[in-house]
């Protein structure tokens, strides 16, 4: 049974395991006054994001399909509120019986996210954000969403138009967003199906816009970049195998390779681990000139929790972290630094019922452990799930539900805020559903950390799954490289993001057919995708 400890009960608590399986290593200050050469001492507090509540206001929004009907019961339901920087709140929605949906937010500038397909576009999360204003006054009547989302959207396009005079955006780009501009005025004269059709087409053409005015961005600033010979491209090594193609077509497009140790397969048995499987795919990494990284060292999912550690109060499970952490940094000394240290403990994964104060002081004891054993560890705190979607639906993977749940973005604030020494954020994104625009935005708000960030798992698949499009065409190796082709010159040319790791390397992939090799390990079109994309920024193979 957990106990619950005040924050400055957690901290000696934790130091007291810390010290005792250390055996006499100096550790950190928890205050972060003391650091390893050459580190910061600790990002500057971000303004704090989360917890700013209002008065309740209520929405009532109706959404219609592009012949101006209702959508399903599912899109009417997806709708939550957030802030104007991703932090979504509980959702309190109502569906309506003339087809409506009421939804209460305590949010002061809130914006309206919601799944819903966009014709000519894909089944994608859009945001209406009152022009990126914010709903700061409750609406009266009945809002329609896609056209909020759609002027939206507008908005959003020409005020990064606006702000890039240098860039030489493509004629499409340019047509698209005057393409939304002229739907939208359209549909002002317009009423009943002809307003709800031009508004959905002035929302697809707007998503359109906004994406290829953030990838042509990106291209351009990478244009004047010097290439980034210290960019990391990382898969998982899970399936190498001597004398495979898998071992011959690594080399030629990764430099950077994730090792595993889940603790339930590496140390079924307590205080039995069984290293070698890490250590023959080790050796391989040190041969080819791989950077290894180990992943995960802590994980409060079944497949980090063995039946040894299942069920543990919080006194053993941190006496069993140190221990694991340890064990695994002391071992692999000098020859793996980085580490991702903890994954996913950010509610989502929580399988051993942990408050938020014992998830917090459990990363600590990660961050603190790991440098402890190597004062050249790299901690990564990884994260999944970033747009925090969970948390406004009220659910997570495994373990209890808080009454606020944590997001990936309220977690590191929360790191932040208590001192936690950690060194790299990182993000999971698999599937996002979410434009390249929104992606981008996203990905600003993890670097206001002040840390480097490394995306740490990412994948898309082949196949269309059930047959819907999901961006731009339904799923197939070329859609696959086109998204793949986008995201990573979205990522490069951010000078903070330091490493991308596509999930997997060879089928069966994490997600099916997501690979960059097929079953029988020939190169999916990503493959050739990714050589020459490196080719175009200078970097060899």
């Amino acid at each position: 049974m957990n106990t619950r400890l005040s924050r400055r009960q957690f901290a000696r608590q934790s130091a007291a395991w810390i010290a005792v399986a250390a055996s006499g290593s100096a550790l950190s200050s928890q205050s972060g006054c003391s650091r390893i050469a050459g580190r910061s001492s600790g990002a500057a507090l971000p303004a704090k994001r989360v917890g700013r509540a209002g008065q309740p206001r209520s929405f009532r929004f109706t959404m219609l399909d592009a012949a101006g009907k209702p959508m399903g019961e599912w899109q009417r339901r997806s709708i939550y509120a957030a802030d104007l920087h991703f932090e979504p709140e509980r959702q309190k929605n109502a569906l309506q019986p003339d087809g409506t949906t009421e939804i209460t937010t305590s949010i002061p500038a809130c914006s309206f996210h919601a799944k819903i397909p966009v014709a000519d576009f894909g089944d994608v999360w859009v945001i209406a954000d009152n022009e990126g204003e914010g709903y700061r006054t409750e609406a009266k009547g009945v809002l329609d969403f896609v056209a909020e989302a759609a002027r939206s959207r507008r908005a959003d396009v020409a005020r990064y138009l606006k702000a890039h005079p240098r860039v030489p955006f493509s004629r499409e780009c340019r047509e698209r967003f005057q393409a939304a501009e002229d739907a939208l005025a359209r549909a002002a004269r317009a009423a009943g199906a002809d307003a709800a059709r031009l508004h959905m087409e002035a929302l697809a053409h707007g998503l359109w816009a906004g994406e290829l005015a953030v990838v042509e961005q990106a291209r351009h600033a990478i244009s004047r970049m010097k290439p980034r010979r210290k960019f990391l491209f990382g898969c998982n090594t899970f399936q190498y195998k001597p004398d495979t193609p898998y071992a011959e077509l690594f080399p030629q497009v990764m430099n950077y390779g994730t090792l595993p140790f889940y603790l339930a397969s590496l140390e079924r048995i307590e205080g039995q681990p069984n290293y070698d499987r890490v250590d023959t795919i080790l050796a391989w990494c040190e041969k080819i000139g791989i950077r290894p990284k180990g992943h995960p060292l802590w994980w409060g999912h079944e497949a980090g929790i063995p039946p040894w550690l299942a069920g543990a109060d919080w006194p053993d499970a941190r006496r069993h972290c140190v221990r694991v952490v340890g064990r695994s940094v002391e071992r692999y000394r000098g020859r793996i630094d980085w580490w991702d240290v903890i994954n996913e403990a950010h509610d989502w994964a929580n399988g051993l019922n942990f408050t938020q104060d014992q998830e917090i002081e459990i990363t600590r004891i990660c961050c603190d452990t790991a440098r402890a054993k190597n004062d050249k560890a790299l901690a990564v705190v990884n994260n999944c799930a970033p747009f925090g979607e969970y948390a406004a639906q009220g659910r997570v993977y495994k373990g209890p539900i808080h009454e606020r749940v944590f997001t990936p973005l309220a977690y590191l604030e929360r790191l932040i805020e208590s001192g936690v020494e950690f060194d790299v954020v990182g993000v999971q994104i698999y599937f996002p559903a979410r434009d390249m625009m929104a992606i981008g935005k996203l990905l600003d708000e993890y670097q206001r950390f002040g840390k480097p960030v490394h995306i740490t798992e990412l994948e898309v698949r082949t196949n269309p799954g059930r047959g819907g499009v999901e961006w731009h065409a339904p799923f197939s190796e070329k859609i696959q490289a086109d998204w793949m082709e986008w995201f990573y010159t979205l990522a490069y040319a951010r000078p903070q993001i330091k490493a991308i790791t596509w999930w997997d390397f060879a089928e069966p992939a994490f997600i099916r057919s997501g690979a960059f090799l097929d079953e029988n390990q020939r190169p999916r079109e990503i493959f050739h995708r990714l050589k020459a994309l490196k080719k175009s920024w200078g970097l060899a193979s």
